[in-house]
């Protein structure tokens, strides 16, 4: 059995337990502004500042934004003009900080992309999606 990524077992732990109890998280207009702008970017079709809220780590897997941009559309297409968006709380702990973010896309199924984050240079940066569809869907 391939093992996980620190990050990656963080995801999948979080996403897995679902909703946590109150007081464990709050909001963070930081976070959630840092996810928000990176939509918008992927929206507009602009790679280079799509990619520019990704983490150094996940930059360095990609040769260039073009090419970010086309892992984006093969993998995360849901995050690309997506219908409507509405964040959770943020989780904040000693092994990273997480966001959930329940994400409609353009058919009306429902996602919830769980985001990590870390600080690159004082500032928020994106280090890991995981999309998760629902059963739900939209009217």
């Amino acid at each position: 059995m391939p093992r996980l990524s620190p990050a990656l077992s963080l995801i999948a732990a979080l996403a897995l337990a679902g909703p946590v109890r109150a007081g464990e998280t709050s909001a963070d207009p930081d976070v959630q502004a840092v996810i928000t702008a990176q939509i918008e970017a992927f929206n507009a079709g602009d790679a280079v500042r799509a990619e520019s809220f990704a983490s150094p780590k996940i930059k360095t897997l990609f040769p260039d934004a073009s090419s970010f941009f086309g892992m984006v559309r093969q993998g995360y297409a849901p995050l690309i003009h997506p219908r409507s968006t509405h964040f959770e709380p943020t989780v904040t702990s000693d092994q990273g900080t997480v966001q959930h973010v329940t994400v409609v896309d353009t058919a009306g199924v429902v996602w919830t992309a769980v985001y990590t984050l870390e600080k690159a240079d004082g500032h928020w940066a994106i280090s890991g999606c995981v999309l998760l569809k629902s059963p739900e869907t939209t009217a």
